[in-house]
C-alpha cells in the first residue's frame, strides 16, 4: 500500500505516454492484457495467481467477463472478495483460495500475470497440463505474462534471497519448450515490456522514498536498504 498504485498491482505497468501516472499506467496495462485476450462479454475466464484481485475485477467490470481467480494467499483472497462485494461484482468474480494446479472446469480464457517466474521449471509440465485441461478446445485463448531473461542463467543470488525467494525467470525459449510446444499451444503474439518495467520501478521507488520513514518504522533499516537497492 505504501508504494504500489491504489489497486495494489504488483506487476509491470504499461505507459501509453511517458508522463502517465502509475494509476493510469496500471489501468492501461490491464486494458492491454484484455485486448490481447480479445475479451468479450460472457467469456469465462480463469486467472492463475490473481494477487490482490485488480485484474479479475477489471475484466468483469469493463469487459463483461465471468472470472474465477485463484491464489494461495488468504489475505489477498479476502481482500479481493471484499472488493468484489463492495463494487457489486461478487456475482461475476469468484476468488478461490487454492493452488492453480487444482483448477477444474472449462474456460474460454486462461490468464496468468506475474506467476510463471515463481512456478519453477520443474513444474512447467503441471502448468501445461492445467492449461490443456481447462481451456476449451475450439477457440480457447490464453496469456502468460512473466519476468524473463535474455539467456539461461540463475537469478541473482541476492534478489533470490532477499526479494523473490525461490524464483526463476525463464528465457522465452524455456517457456516455449517447457509449456507451449509440448502443450500444442500456438503463440500468436509476443511482447517485451522491459522499458515499461523500468519506468514502473521508477514510480515505485519514488513512492517508497516518500514513505521511507513509515517503512523503516514497520520493517527496520535492513528492509529499507534491501528494497531501496532492488527498486533502484
Amino acid at each position: 500500500r505504501l508504494w504500489l498504485d491504489e489497486q495494489l498491482l504488483y506487476t509491470c505497468a504499461y505507459f501509453p505516454v511517458p508522463d502517465a501516472t502509475l494509476e493510469r499506467a496500471q489501468v492501461a496495462k490491464m486494458d492491454h492484457v484484455c485486448r490481447k485476450l480479445r475479451l468479450r462479454p460472457g467469456d469465462r475466464v480463469v486467472e492463475a495467481g490473481c494477487g490482490w484481485g485488480a485484474l479479475a475485477l477489471h475484466m468483469a467490470r469493463h469487459y463483461g467477463a465471468e472470472v474465477k481467480a485463484f491464489n494461495i494467499s488468504t489475505e489477498q483472497i479476502r481482500y479481493g472478495r471484499e472488493r468484489a462485494r463492495a463494487e457489486g461484482l461478487a456475482g461475476r468474480v469468484e476468488f478461490v483460495e487454492d493452488d492453480y494446479r487444482n483448477i477444474q472446469g472449462r474456460f474460454d480464457v486462461f490468464v496468468s500475470v506475474g506467476m510463471l517466474e515463481h512456478v519453477g521449471k520443474e513444474k512447467y509440465a503441471a502448468l501445461r497440463e492445467v492449461i490443456a485441461r481447462c481451456l476449451r478446445q475450439d477457440g480457447g485463448r490464453g496469456l502468460l505474462h512473466f519476468i524473463g531473461r535474455d539467456r539461461v542463467r540463475p537469478l541473482n543470488a541476492w534478489i533470490r534471497r532477499r526479494i523473490f525467494p525461490g524464483a526463476y525467470p525463464p528465457t522465452l525459449r524455456e517457456a516455449l519448450e517447457g509449456i507451449f510446444e509440448p502443450g500444442g499451444l500456438s503463440v500468436v503474439d509476443d511482447e517485451n515490456l522491459r522499458l515499461h518495467y523500468a519506468r514502473t520501478l521508477e514510480h515505485w521507488l519514488g513512492r517508497f522514498e516518500g514513505a521511507v520513514e513509515q517503512v523503516r518504522s514497520m520493517f527496520g533499516e535492513r528492509f529499507v536498504r534491501a528494497w531501496r537497492l532492488y527498486l533502484a
